[in-house]
């Protein structure tokens, strides 16, 4: 009822009179916090000052926390069992598409962090199966970069697939140009710029520029992923999950 009830104050009542009825509900929303024309199903809101959400957005998450002067633009859509934790001065710009799915497919709950001054521009989808984290002054630039939190291997014949899931951390002073993809278990660590169209399937370390790769032939079966992957056997899926540690 709770989420239900914010959903309905967030979406019809002007940002004045809709923060003390929130906060009537059970938020904390700071008074000189703004909320535009929004769709906000959450079980917690924690808004602290000059925190501002646009319009035409579409959040469905357990908790939501914006730090001081953090803002969330608009036309963006978030969903799933999650949390979003953004801390002062971080940004979620326009358009941009956060999805995690409901149990059974994804079990507990996950969170996108973004860091003091951490950006997520425009037009990127973030797949938060596992957590995501944006390190300060970190920049998800241009347009269309995809976070993938979980992915598939199949054996070379038959039905038989697994699923391989991993966090994704972006360290400090990072940015990230236009349609990369990142994919599950990997590491960005600080002062380190990703040009456009790269695909990041392993761990990067050392300070610098990296471009995208000449694409390459790696010889791998099921069978091996499976012998070096942790099976997660807490899940009911017909298909197995694995997770992939971040080296």
């Amino acid at each position: 009822m709770k989420s239900f009830l914010t959903a309905i104050i967030s979406l019809l009542v002007p940002s004045k009179l809709a923060v003390p009825l929130l906060n009537l509900l059970g938020h904390k929303i700071h008074p000189t916090a703004k909320i535009g024309c929004s769709f906000l199903r959450c079980d917690h809101i924690y808004m602290d000052k000059h925190t501002h959400i646009g319009h035409l957005n579409i959040i469905q998450v357990r908790k939501l926390l914006l730090r001081e002067r953090a803002f969330i633009k608009s036309k963006n859509r978030i969903k799933g069992p999650l949390n979003i934790l953004m801390r002062r001065e971080s940004a979620i710009a326009r358009d941009n598409s956060i999805f995690r799915g409901a149990p059974p497919i994804c079990l507990g709950v996950a969170t996108l962090r973004l860091d003091e001054l951490g950006q997520v521009i425009s037009k990127h989808h973030l797949d938060c199966t596992k957590p995501i984290s944006v390190g300060k002054n970190s920049t998800i630039g241009g347009l269309g970069t995809q976070f993938w939190t979980h992915g598939f291997m199949h054996a070379p014949t038959g039905r038989k697939r697994i699923r391989v899931e991993g966090e994704i951390i972006i360290g400090n002073n990072v940015y990230v140009g236009s349609r990369c993809v990142f994919n599950p278990g990997v590491k960005v660590g600080d002062s380190i710029s990703i040009g456009s169209n790269a695909a990041v399937a392993k761990s990067l370390h050392e300070p610098g520029m990296y471009v995208s790769q000449r694409l390459r032939h790696i010889q791998r079966n099921i069978e091996d992923v499976e012998a070096k992957l942790e099976r997660k056997e807490q899940y009911t899926l017909e298909t197995a999950v694995y997770e992939k540690a971040i080296h």
